[in-house]
């Protein structure tokens, strides 16, 4: 009998450190992946951090199924209170590898709804669920009312008293904290042809965070703790209703197998956290102690148990030494995210700076458009002079060329003129003689007739003996200038006119009687006769008359333009003229290509000012796209800034997870020395009533398959998942 009790304690010892040195492993593992999750929100963080170091203890060792048929898995979420009373229940199905078709499957759930595929159900009576499947994976959600067959409680104690997770916020002292574990999956079965009560085998792993500015010295009994920096993650296991499995009781072993979970620590202004807790029927049947059948099969899995150990003892050293170079590549990542953050900082700067100058550059812009605007409006102007520019230079082409011809026939015009002026200085001379012999012929009229006149003797004077008609004039200057042109003729007749009315002869007329006394005719006669002579010496006075002169000088001009234009002025004329026709014609033709330019520059304005619009509107886009660069680079500055103080954490963290793995491989093999080494060298003894239970407690693990139900035949898992609220700080 004390073999036995040797053996059945070694068998349960050797169990409990496989199990928690496995669920450290995994722990590890989780702990090394989550520490890159630097940028979740704390709160979900840390709960999910929890969850999922919780589940990786089981899920490690959960048995990977070869049956490639229909099987069901499932996870049943529990949301409780800070001490554990259960508040809701969810539970999420995954009905693997279905035929295509109608699937039959089993259900308590209520609220069911697909969550992933567009499959349709409908339900029937005992609690019958019927799939339409197209052959994929199904998953469905639901929620349940039922009894848990595991519970959890969590109670807490300050300075020795019990107190609750609301009262306890804030305060300060020495606390406990304890996960208790009931639980309630009890059937009875024959062992060794008796009936007896029998729990299934659950195994519970509870995780619960506690900030290390709060919590200082904490201990965990049955458990393990990890620090991570500012933080530390207790870890716990335990077996409610093993112990009764084993019948250690009856059989008077002294081994102690964890029904609860206890922390211990000094705390200052405390905080209650969320924990997660685990639970799972599968974790049993990874020791393969269902396959025993006699002595013989014992020894079989006590030597694979051995060897597990050796695997899990080689594990940690390799862990423990990864975990070393994990440490050594987080110091060069701590070092690289500070030259980052350093970068990141000036590369901020120097965007803020352009972001800066962007305003300058755009009003530079709004400056040019404005410049360009106004220079489109000048070619526009220039377009419309060049337009002036080309008929002026036509009209002054087509004046030089009438210019040049005129010329030709200046001198021919010239010489006529100065034939001309000739005549009428002729004309003026015969008309001044027959002024004088007019003034003779009125004297001889008056020494003739002067006294009786003078008598008063009425005498009619009539014809040219005492008349100066215009006829008369006109006679003589027709006489005396008959080669001259009528034109000159007329003028003389003017001149004369003009003379002698100058004369005063008043009493001049055509065809004028002259019937006053005497005295008046006398005195008539000699004022006309006087005015003639003044009027011939007008005509012959070359100093003093004015028509004497004008004569003179159109002589003197027309000699002197003929001179000009004889053959050496003509042709010095000519060449001018000529140099005004090419130069007239090289001007003509500088202006129609400044016409041309213009019109190019024209044409192309409304390109410039398409162009300077899209200018315009890329400037206002470049200001804008460097602002958002401008507020993407802070971005960057202070994720770099974060992302260095997160490797800095990491760098912490992976220090102490080399010292914690360092610690684990270290227990691992006084595990392996004190515990599976000493086992295989006791075992020799009686033992079979230790493997009936140990068969009976394996089949109930196998048969606990759902919580809300499945279909006969069908192969299932089940785990559940226990999360405890915290106290909202």
């Amino acid at each position: 009998m004390n073999g036995n009790k040797k053996i059945a304690k070694k068998i349960v010892a050797g169990s409990m450190a496989v199990m928690m040195a496995a669920g450290l492993a995994g722990t590890y593992e989780y702990h090394s992946n989550a520490m890159q999750v630097q940028a979740a929100e704390q709160k979900d963080k840390d709960t999910q951090e929890l969850k999922e170091t919780a589940e990786n203890v089981l899920a490690d060792h959960a048995t990977d199924s070869e049956d490639t048929g229909f099987s069901k898995e499932e996870s049943v979420y529990v949301k409780a209170d800070a001490s554990g009373n259960v508040k809701k229940t969810t539970v999420s199905e995954w009905l693997k590898n279905p035929e295509k078709g109608t699937i039959s499957d089993t259900s308590e759930l209520k609220d069911i709804k697909n969550v992933k595929g567009d499959e349709t159900f409908e339900t029937g009576s005992n609690n019958n669920v019927s799939w339409k499947s197209e052959g994929n994976d199904i998953y469905y959600q639901g929620t349940i009312d039922k009894e848990l067959p595991v519970d959890v409680k969590v109670s807490y104690k300050l300075d020795g008293k019990s107190i609750s997770p609301k009262d306890l916020k804030g305060k300060s002292g020495k606390v406990e904290i304890q996960f208790s574990y009931d639980n309630k999956s009890k059937q009875t079965v024959n062992v060794n042809g008796e009936d007896v009560e029998m729990y299934t085998p659950f195994t519970m792993v509870s995780a619960m965070m506690l900030s290390s500015d709060e919590y200082s010295n904490v201990s965990v009994e049955n458990g393990k703790l990890i620090s991570d920096g500012d933080k530390n993650i207790v870890v716990g296991v335990a077996f409610p209703g093993l112990a009764n499995d084993l019948n250690l009781k009856d059989l008077d072993m002294d081994i102690d197998i964890p029904e609860t979970v206890t922390i211990t620590a000094d705390v200052k202004d405390a905080t209650v956290g969320t924990s997660i807790t685990m639970a799972s029927a599968e974790l049993m049947n990874e020791f393969g102690l269902d396959d025993i059948d006699s002595f013989d099969d014992l020894q079989d899995s006590i030597d694979d148990l051995e060897d597990a150990t050796n695997q899990l003892v080689d594990g940690s050293k390799e862990a423990a030494d990864g975990s070393k170079e994990l440490a050594d590549g987080a110091g060069t990542l701590n070092d690289g995210a500070g030259t980052l953050a350093s970068g990141a900082g000036t590369l901020a700067d120097g965007v803020n700076t352009l972001n800066e100058k962007s305003g300058t550059l755009v009003s530079g812009v709004n400056t040019l458009a404005s410049g360009v605007q106004a220079y489109t409006g000048g070619v526009e102007e220039i377009y419309a002079g060049s337009n002036d520019l080309v008929s002026g230079a036509q009209a002054l082409a087509s004046g030089a060329a009438a210019l040049n011809e005129g010329i030709k026939t200046a001198k021919t015009s010239a010489d006529t003129l100065t034939s001309t002026a000739a005549q009428v200085q002729g004309g003026i001379g015969t008309v001044a003689s027959s002024l004088g012999t007019a003034a003779s012929t009125l004297t001889s009229i008056l020494g003739e007739n002067g006294a009786n006149l003078t008598a008063g003797v009425d005498v009619t004077v009539t014809g040219g003996q005492a008349t100066l008609s215009d006829e008369k004039i006109a006679e003589i200057i027709e006489e005396k200038m008959a080669d001259a042109d009528s034109t000159t003729k007329e003028e003389v007749k003017a001149v004369v006119k003009e003379a002698l009315e100058d004369s005063e002869v008043s009493g001049y007329t055509s065809q004028k009687s002259l019937n006053e006394t005497g005295k008046t005719i006398v005195e008539t006669i000699n004022t006309v006769s006087g005015g003639l002579n003044n009027a011939q010496a007008k005509l012959t006075d070359k100093e003093h008359s004015v028509l004497a002169q004008g004569i003179s000088g159109v002589t003197d001009g027309t000699g002197a333009l003929a001179t000009m234009l004889g053959t050496e002025g003509e042709k010095t004329i000519g060449r001018g003229a000529a140099g005004v026709v090419a130069g007239s014609a090289s001007l003509q033709k500088g202006t129609e290509t400044l016409h041309a330019g213009a019109k190019k520059l024209h044409d192309n304005s409304s390109t410039l000012n398409a162009g300077l619009t899209t200018l315009k509107d890329g400037g206002s886009q470049l200001a804008s796209g460097v602002s958002q660069l401008a507020s993407g680079a802070n971005q960057v500055a202070d994720g770099a800034g974060t992302l260095s103080n997160g490797t800095q954490t990491l760098l912490d963290g992976a220090n102490t997870l080399a010292d914690g793995n360092q610690t684990l491989a270290d227990g691992m093999q006084e595990y392996k020395e004190e515990a599976i080494d000493k086992l295989t060298d006791l075992f020799n003894g009686d033992i079979s009533g230790v493997t009936d239970r140990i068969d009976a407690m394996t089949n109930l693990a196998k048969e606990y398959k759902s919580f809300a139900g499945i279909s006969d035949g069908v192969s299932g898992t089940t785990k559940f998942i226990i999360e405890t609220e915290g106290i909202d700080d």
